[in-house]
């Protein structure tokens, strides 16, 4: 009994912690200027959270996504291409970003594999460009972490990806 109550316990800190990093710098969708759309797929287990800034500094990026089992999960459209496919899927969201200008995404998971816990960070950045749409697929497994990023287009009311090549590491300079 005395186990089932710590590990109770752990459980109500840890979520507790969580939600605090999830409320802390919150992503708010640019209102003027010129945009670009972005859809995150989440293909983990675990928590998952995704901060983007198309500044240098780290510290001025904002929680873009957060995905875990313990935190209720916002699941808003942007009304992008193929949107109405993934409504009520917690794993996907949709945000307005800012165009042309080089957006750098930081990437946390912890997670587990039956008795394995695991973690990663992943770091990626690349400029969105004005009206364009994309979709940021983020993987982790065991050993795999990776950010993928493709251009969405409709053409003939097909939904075509297309894998971007301006998806890179982060600068050295803002790598602080």
């Amino acid at each position: 009994m005395k186990k089932n109550t710590l590990l109770l316990l752990s459980a109500l800190i840890a979520t507790s912690f969580i939600t605090g990093c999830a409320v802390r710098n919150p992503y708010i969708s640019p209102t003027s200027g010129d945009t670009a759309k972005i859809r995150i797929i989440n293909d983990s287990n675990g928590t998952t959270f995704i901060h983007a800034t198309s500044k240098c500094e780290r510290s001025s990026a904002r929680a873009i996504a957060g995905f875990s089992k313990f935190l209720s999960t916002d699941t808003s459209r942007a009304g992008m291409y193929g949107s109405q496919g993934y409504e009520n899927n917690s794993d996907v969201i949709e945000r307005i970003v800012e165009a042309d200008k080089e957006t750098n995404f930081f990437v946390a998971n912890q997670g587990a594999a039956g008795l394995l816990q695991t973690s990663c960070f992943v770091e990626a950045a690349f400029t969105p460009k004005k009206d364009k749409q994309y979709e940021m697929r983020f993987t982790a497994r065991l050993g795999v972490c990776n950010v993928q990023v493709n251009n969405l287009s409709e053409v003939d009311g097909k939904i075509l990806k297309e894998k971007i090549d301006e998806l890179h590491p982060v600068k050295k300079e803002c790598d602080k």
